[in-house]
């Protein structure tokens, strides 16, 4: 790329970030709130940042867990289509602060995220209120005022790798049994884990599923076992954790005893 123009194009950027986030100026500006939520005909109440600015969860990373700091898998010419977002203010509207943290990425830089998840802005929005990057290859996803109580997760590498799945809204893999008998439009479910079982595949249930756009809330339903408790489904598939997996973006229960992750595009 011409470097003439290369600097005129990063410093087009910079300039729209700095109306984003402040970068000095009048004191109407510096008492602008860095984070703060916009409605969406199509996607509800959402995270943007002082300007408007949508933002963005990659699918690709992994969110805090625990005591495990969130990491980007998103740099080089990811980065150029999805900077990464932060902001030092810590002036929020309707945001609750505790929802919000900072990671160092790999290159030393630091970026912001939100209920664990680095935060980005996707390159083809061009307005304040643009949500371009909404579904793109089902990784991207705007971070909706309620929590994600499910996440589409994306990994490719590893024995273990799943490619596209599903985990909970704190980046914890989702399995499904072939030993289960899935339900139906007229009848519930039949879970074949009991007892000792549970142990090591606890049961994941979400009462009131707030997921992306790329998956359908009616798809996960709720039903009650033999022994009284709650599991959710999807597409009649109960749903559990894997005691094996120690932190977000873990995989390890993929193959034992047959279970698998769920991937929405191809479970029937």
């Amino acid at each position: 790329m011409n470097q003439v123009f290369r600097f005129r194009v990063l410093g087009a950027f910079a300039a729209l970030l700095c109306g984003a986030v402040g970068c000095g100026g009048s004191d109407s500006a510096a008492n602008a709130p860095a984070l703060m939520l916009a409605q969406d005909a199509r996607l509800g109440s959402h995270l943007v940042d002082g300007s408007g600015r949508s933002l963005y969860y990659f699918g690709k990373d992994l969110p805090v867990s625990g005591s495990n700091p969130a990491v980007s898998n998103c740099s080089g010419g990811c980065a150029a289509s999805w900077p990464v977002f932060h902001v030092s203010s810590s002036l929020f509207q309707g945001i609750a602060a505790q929802d919000v943290g900072e990671i160092t990425r790999a290159d030393g830089s630091p970026q912001t995220t939100y209920r664990g998840w680095p935060l980005y802005y996707f390159a083809g929005d061009r307005n304040p209120g643009d949500v371009n990057g909404e579904g793109i290859d089902d990784v991207w996803f705007v971070l909706r005022d309620q929590a994600y109580s499910v996440a589409l997760m994306s990994k490719s590498t590893g024995v273990d790798a799943p490619g596209l799945y599903l985990g909970d809204g704190a980046g914890r893999t989702l399995y499904v049994s072939p030993q289960d008998t899935a339900g139906t439009a007229g009848s519930d479910p039949v879970s074949a884990c009991t007892e000792r079982c549970l142990v090591n595949w606890p049961l994941f249930l979400s009462e009131s599923p707030v997921v992306p756009s790329a998956l359908a809330a009616s798809d996960f339903t709720v039903f009650t076992r033999p022994d009284g408790q709650q599991q959710s489904a999807y597409k009649g598939h109960p749903l559990y954790f894997f005691a094996g997996d120690a932190t977000a973006g873990d995989t390890s229960g993929k193959g034992v005893g047959a279970r698998e992750t769920v991937n929405p595009t191809n479970l029937p």
